[in-house]
């Protein structure tokens, strides 16, 4: 790296403490690499700490310990069967990163990392989801935290806002530079840059400009998402792709701002409003029923379910069991302790549990009907929110990002909800795993190249 003046030179810059940035900072850091991570708020990790962070891994040993036969050919069958708008190379490198990702992350970081060997979701042809410690990704955050704090190679400097990227005369990217401080110095620190900020999920701008659709949502996440990367790439001429994707919710708990992402309406979980009635199809496309959440009294409305589901879905997933249900579930012996404690029409209630469920053919359509249900009660308030946008910088297979003919821009990489990854121009029908999945796979591609560059500039 050549010298200039610069206030502080390393050799990776990430922006943003995002999972997949802290990840990528251990991986370069482990290899003698100095690493200096830069992140505009408070806190690491982002939104990880509300998420499951469940990792779509093929070919894992923990799926070889249970019996289960996978490989990175049939996860990427699978994402193509799901018509998930991806590169082929790009698939075919991430599903490949899955098995050495989580046995990165339970051997390096001492991850309790836990297959969902019973439970193969929508668009999985196996059970292949890895959930990253017993509370999900509060427990991955925390592990990660703990790596790169106590890491002698990374620097971490939290309250630091990158405003630009640094350019020489080829265009190649050598540095950032970051608001200044009370001092009014200048600030240019110098290092390839990886991008690991977020996406656009929470710039209300952005979304009208890009997804009105999703306009009216509110943003759900804990994490800025409010576009850092997009702007940063966008104004050193990367290719943008797919940017009319987000990722939407109509069970979005209240409160706790958690996703219910569980199958509970697959195994009949109805939903109900403040009168205690139904009032659409439950499995319906994910941005109508939102919308029609939304569009009910308080703009909220109540998932229900008996404890057979219940106990269903904490087999299933036990982020679901450990996490969301005890932060915002409530549970009645009764349909009127539930009434009460949610201030429900109790009349309306009984007669929708009662009186219509498992008997006949559905009014909303619901191709298999609710089957009747048994006390205990469940129930959940929800809201239709959007959760994160899953377009963004276009990169290669190696986290590169990649200009508007397709060339890598050198010294620039992209990682995480800042890039275009593994979904298409869609709200919903998106894989489960398969975000984070690409989120620390393209991490672990560019800390390996950044790495290798490293390595050839030293010799």
């Amino acid at each position: 790296m050549p010298r200039g003046p610069w206030q502080e030179e390393g050799d990776l810059l990430v922006v943003g403490a995002s999972v997949c940035g802290l990840a990528a900072a251990i991986m370069t850091a482990d290899r003698g690499c100095r690493t200096i991570v830069l992140e505009r708020t408070r806190e690491l990790g982002g939104g990880a700490a509300t998420e499951s962070e469940v990792l779509a891994a093929a070919g894992s040993r923990f799926q070889r310990e249970a019996g289960i036969a996978d490989d990175p050919a049939r996860l990427v069958e699978d994402l193509r069967s799901a018509h998930h708008a991806v590169d082929a190379e790009l698939a075919s490198t991430l599903a490949a990163e899955g098995a050495p990702l989580v046995a990165w992350l339970a051997d390096r970081c001492g991850t309790q990392v836990e297959l969902l060997a019973s439970y193969a979701p929508a668009g999985h042809s196996v059970a292949r989801l890895h959930l990253p410690g017993e509370r999900g990704g509060a427990t991955l955050l925390a592990d990660l935290t703990r790596a790169v704090t106590r890491h002698s190679h990374v620097t971490i400097r939290t309250n630091t806002v990158v405003e630009r990227l640094v350019r020489d005369d080829s265009g190649a990217v050598r540095g950032v530079g970051l608001r200044a401080d009370r001092r009014g110095g200048p600030h240019e620190l110098a290092g390839r840059v990886l991008l690991a900020c977020g996406g656009f999920a929470g710039d209300d701008a952005l979304v009208r400009e890009h997804i009105p659709a999703v306009a009216e949502l509110p943003y759900s996440g804990t994490g800025r998402a409010m576009g850092d990367g997009l702007r940063l790439g966008r104004e050193v001429g990367a290719s943008l792709r797919r940017l009319g994707g987000c990722l939407v919710t109509p069970f979005l708990a209240m409160p706790g701002q958690l996703a219910v992402t569980a199958p509970l309406v697959e195994q009949g979980a109805i939903l109900v409003d403040q009168r205690g009635q139904r009032f659409a199809d439950e499995t319906g496309e994910h941005l109508a029923l939102a919308t029609t959440v939304r569009a009910r009294p308080g703009r909220v409305a109540y998932l229900l379910f008996d404890e057979r589901i219940a106990a269903s879905a904490r087999n299933a997933d036990p982020f679901f069991a450990r996490v969301v249900l005890p932060r915002t579930g409530r549970r009645g012996a009764t349909l009127e302790d539930i009434a009460k404690q949610f201030e429900l029409d109790l009349s309306g209630l009984r007669t929708t549990i009662e009186g219509s469920i498992g008997q006949g053919g559905d009014p909303f359509g619901r191709r298999k009907v609710p089957g009747p249900f048994e006390p205990p009660f469940h129930a959940v308030r929800v809201t239709g929110g959007r959760l994160r946008t899953l377009g963004g910088l276009a990169v290669d297979a190696n986290a590169r990002v990649v200009d508007a003919e397709g060339r890598a821009i050198p010294g620039l990489y992209a990682a995480g909800g800042a890039i275009a990854g593994l979904a298409g121009e869609v709200t919903s029908g998106v894989l489960v795993g398969t975000d984070v999945l690409a989120a620390l796979g393209l991490a672990r591609r560019a800390a390996l190249d950044v790495i290798a560059q490293v390595t050839t500039q030293a010799e």
